[in-house]
């Protein structure tokens, strides 16, 4: 008898034969299994999450004008007619980075940092480039999920909001939640830099913006290495010696092939927005050095393995720490508690904030203390909790990943949650 092909396999594989199509950047014809309409609601889901976790700065000026700057570097993008969303992430922290669909996101502190408009489009230019070159893209390849919503969709059409068809939107959108610690790789990165600046110059912002960028980024990060105290800005882009060696390169391709003159810098305006951003954090967010997180005011330290990174910006942790691979992640929460209950009692009440219905649960003695440690989870991903009671402050210590990685990265999680020490 002949051998039948399962229907599942047959339209996956008809997909893979079909789904190619020309990069808008590098123009090379490369595999993009999922439409444009699914890329812009996994990258919708993953501005929730992210504007949930980071909370974002509330100024409509410079909301509107963010807008105004990123959608004229936009228009003249390779990939010109996706609807743009720039948002600010209210941290001093610096960093930008941007999701599939065209979302893309800045803090409170790069903004200060740049000293022109000219500086923000290159900026902007950067992150676009990582939309268009369909960088967020391959991240989900590597992930395994692009696929699995290959599949989902062709079976289900265009029901990408049940089923597990949600399931699958909804991780694909949570491996982009660290981005701001992981960044696209290297090679993707300087791609960035290097059509960022073709796109700013089309703009006619001037190029050699780029240049005056990155010589005063070279001191911040000695500074910061010096101190150790690095922002995830150094952590997920390649060493700002290098981006200055290539910048002068790039910068010439643009003033040869760009024909219009290029010199808008409107150095007054910008200039004039960023006095009305504030400046400062709160010491309760902590500090980290290295591979160590340190927060006075709560007598906290937590350290993370070689590989990991760590990053205090979000709005309602402590400190969140990612693995070496984008599924593996997690964080330590404080919650503040209206007077002294027992490690029980205060389980209860994480489990109705968090949703968490079944979950192995035993006593546990680590260094911080006496508490309980969780374990839940299902098919696409495993939860690792440890919590803790000390006076009147409940603690979670999360560890996530995928369910195929949750052994692997085990080890890792457990040194993480032996680490914490309370004073």
């Amino acid at each position: 008898m002949r051998r039948r092909i399962p229907l599942f396999s047959f339209l996956l594989l008809s997909l893979v034969l079909t789904a190619c199509a020309k990069n808008f950047v590098t123009k090379r014809r490369q595999v993009k299994f999922i439409s444009q309409k699914t890329e812009i609601e996994i990258g919708r889901k993953a501005k929730e999450q992210i504007v949930k976790e980071y909370g974002t700065y509330r100024d409509l000026d410079w909301q509107v004008y963010l807008d105004e700057v990123g959608q004229r570097v936009a228009r003249q993008s390779d990939r010109p007619d996706l609807q743009y969303d720039f948002t600010i992430i209210d941290t001093d922290i610096l960093n930008a980075f941007a999701v599939p669909g065209g979302f893309v996101f800045v803090t409170r502190g790069l903004l200060a940092e740049c000293k022109d408009e000219a500086e923000l489009a290159i900026v902007l230019g950067h992150e676009i480039t990582h939309i268009a070159a369909w960088h967020g893209l391959e991240m989900l390849q590597k992930a395994g999920l692009l696929g699995t919503l290959t599949a989902l969709g062709a079976i289900g059409g265009a029901a990408l909001g049940a089923g597990e068809a949600a399931i699958a939107l909804a991780q694909a959108a949570s491996i982009y939640e660290n981005l701001y610690l992981l960044g696209y790789g290297r090679a993707n990165e300087l791609q960035a830099d290097q059509y960022g600046a073709v796109y700013a110059a089309r703009a006619g912002y001037d190029p050699e913006a780029m240049l005056t960028f990155f010589q005063r980024l070279d001191v911040v990060e000695k500074e910061e290495m010096a101190g150790q105290h690095l922002s995830p800005y150094w952590l997920d882009h390649p060493p700002t010696q290098e981006r200055l060696k290539r910048s002068a390169k790039w910068i010439a391709q643009v003033e040869q092939l760009e024909k219009k003159p290029a010199l808008d810098y409107n150095r007054d305006k910008y200039l004039s927005m960023v006095a009305r951003l504030p400046h400062g954090e709160s010491a309760e967010r902590g500090v980290i050095e290295g591979q160590t997180y340190k927060n006075v005011p709560f007598g906290i330290t937590l350290e993370v393995p070689p590989g990991w990174k760590m990053d205090n910006s979000r709005a309602e942790t402590l400190v969140g720490f990612a693995g070496p691979v984008p599924e593996v992640r997690g964080n330590l929460q404080r919650f503040r508690l209206g007077h002294e209950i027992g490690v029980q009692e205060f389980a209860k009440q994480v489990a109705r904030q968090w949703g968490v219905q079944e979950a192995a649960v035993r006593d546990v003695d680590y260094p911080a203390g006496h508490g309980l440690l969780w374990q839940y989870g299902g098919d696409y991903e495993r939860f690792r909790t440890l919590l803790l009671v000390r006076g009147d402050a409940g603690y979670a210590v999360m560890c996530q990943s995928t369910s195929e990685l949750y052994l692997q990265y085990l080890v890792d999680c457990e040194k993480i949650m032996r680490s914490l020490q309370i004073q």
